[in-house]
């Protein structure tokens, strides 16, 4: 990903150096490797090296890790800590004042008139025992408002191996692109768009994400698949 032009003046960066993230998108990375923590690193590093506004939403417990990987891909984290470019949410945040804290984010960069805001998140955050599955899924939803309203990214990485399975379709349900097991998926077939998904009742939002996975026989694996064939058939055919 470093250091490659994009090939359009709507792509902000590649993943991988090869899935394109466009502007005004929410991207979910759902993985279950557990190898990909560099992938983030690498993402705001070079948002920080344009000149971007960057923020880091994880646990308080991984913040050390990002910022020594930040370190040595060159970043001078104290310089960007200290200007703002570079923020971490505090620590023990619900989600509703995560996304206070976002919408203030946000506003500053476009006072500060930043190029492009990048939003990356552990979604392992979603796992906390002092947080709302719900709530945390519907901030997530919320957040596709945010970044529709100012040139940014925002891309919430999910390993399989760290979240229940109805975490897992809710986190589904709420990116309208995917990326699954290295695949992209450029329109969801199962994201529901922030205006159904915030007036739904937890209880149905359930009801709705069981229909989906008995569709799929309760195969999480299964799911993976369907949703990595559609991506692949949903990429343009080669010149």
């Amino acid at each position: 990903m470093p250091d490659q032009t994009p090939t359009s003046p709507n792509v902000l960066t590649y993943l991988d150096a090869r899935i394109p993230v466009r502007f005004h998108e929410h991207l979910g990375v759902v993985h279950g490797d557990g190898a990909s923590a560099e992938r983030g690193a690498e993402y705001l590093s070079e948002g920080l090296r344009l000149g971007q506004w960057c923020c880091c939403v994880a646990p308080a417990a991984m913040h050390a890790g990002i910022l020594a990987r930040l370190g040595d891909l060159g970043v001078d984290v104290r310089q960007h800590l200290n200007d703002h470019t570079l923020q971490l949410p505090p620590a023990a945040q619900g989600p509703g004042e995560l996304m206070e804290w976002a919408n203030r984010f946000f506003a500053h960069a476009e006072t500060a008139r930043a190029p492009a805001v990048r939003w990356w998140e552990e979604g392992v955050w979603a796992r906390a025992e002092d947080h709302s599955a719900p709530e945390f899924f519907a901030a997530h939803s919320r957040l596709n408002y945010l970044v529709k309203h100012y040139p940014s990214a925002a891309v919430c990485q999910y390993d399989s191996a760290d979240l229940d399975i109805p975490h897992l379709f809710s986190a589904i349900a709420v990116h309208r692109h995917l990326m699954v097991e290295g695949t992209l998926v450029r329109d969801n077939p199962f994201y529901i768009p922030p205006e159904k998904f915030l007036a739904m009742t937890p209880e149905d939002r359930e009801r709705d994400l069981q229909k989906i996975f008995r569709e799929v026989g309760f195969d999480w694996k299964k799911l993976c698949a369907s949703l990595a064939g559609y991506g692949q058939i949903q990429r343009p055919a080669p010149p």
